[in-house]
């Protein structure tokens, strides 16, 4: 994002996005755009939105993939939208593989987009009106994308909510990134060795804080290191003392080696 882009937000734009990031890094982290992930993304834009992840293979002309906050996916639509579509913005990454931030209405006029059959038969039956698209990559005829919907009753999104997104473009490739390397983790049969099978088995994330417990950090520490509140660092160890059935930090340390060389 360019510096003048940056200069339009006010320190309550940024507040709010570090604020975002802080409650979504414990939102299902295994997974990069998960329905609690995809719904809390509605809090960064101004107005009643809708926002969604979606993969479209354009050759195919399809869209594999489209998740949103309840992690709907209706196929009857899909078949619909190809047929009378695709909409304009994703006709315009095709043309030219521009990911920024990018409004209907910039690659479109209001007028000529509504007498499209793409708005018509799609999106106005469903009360859909002015978009507002995040590009992830449109790599081989494959588009991946944060799309946010408004109703045609809102006002159209503002520069200011395309360069919030621009700002958070990077801190969705590091949680793409991030649940990337959980799933080659999971993948690595020696990473499960000395896992139980069972329900008592420790989460992720629950590991990483029994590691930084036994090497003797605070709640508070391991908070800064994991960038979560002291209060969820507790909640994990309760956990954690359930799972492994002890009562204490050094315990569950202890435990939790002990699991690792079984």
């Amino acid at each position: 994002m360019s510096r003048g882009a940056a200069s339009r937000l006010g320190a309550h734009d940024f507040r709010a996005l570090l604020d975002f990031l802080a409650d979504a890094r414990e939102l299902d982290p295994e997974t990069a755009y998960s329905p609690s992930f995809v719904g809390h993304l509605d809090v960064l834009v101004e107005g009643d939105v809708h926002p969604l992840y979606r993969e479209n293979d354009i050759a195919g002309r399809r869209t594999p993939v489209m998740v949103d906050a309840d992690g709907s996916h209706r196929d009857d639509d899909d078949e619909l939208y190809w047929t009378v579509g695709p909409c304009d913005i994703t006709q315009y990454r095709s043309a030219t593989g521009d990911l920024t931030s990018v409004r209907l209405t910039d690659v479109v006029s209001w007028r000529r987009y509504r007498e499209s059959p793409v708005y018509r038969d799609y999106f106005a039956p469903g009360g859909i009106g002015y978009m507002l698209d995040l590009g992830l990559n449109t790599l081989a005829g494959w588009q991946r994308t944060i799309l946010f919907c408004k109703g045609r009753e809102e006002k159209d999104f503002s520069e200011r909510d395309r360069d919030v997104l621009e700002i958070l473009r990077p801190h969705l490739q590091a949680r793409e990134a991030r649940a990337d390397l959980y799933r080659r983790l999971s993948a690595d049969p020696a990473a499960g060795a000395g896992r139980p099978d069972d329900d008592s088995a420790l989460t992720l994330r629950e590991r990483e804080i029994v590691y930084l417990v036994g090497q003797g950090k605070t709640n508070a520490e391991i908070a800064v290191d994991l960038r979560i509140t002291p209060a969820t660092v507790k909640k994990h160890l309760e956990h954690v003392y359930e799972k492994l059935g002890v009562s204490g930090r050094a315990a569950a340390a202890s435990a939790a080696q002990a699991k690792s060389v079984d």
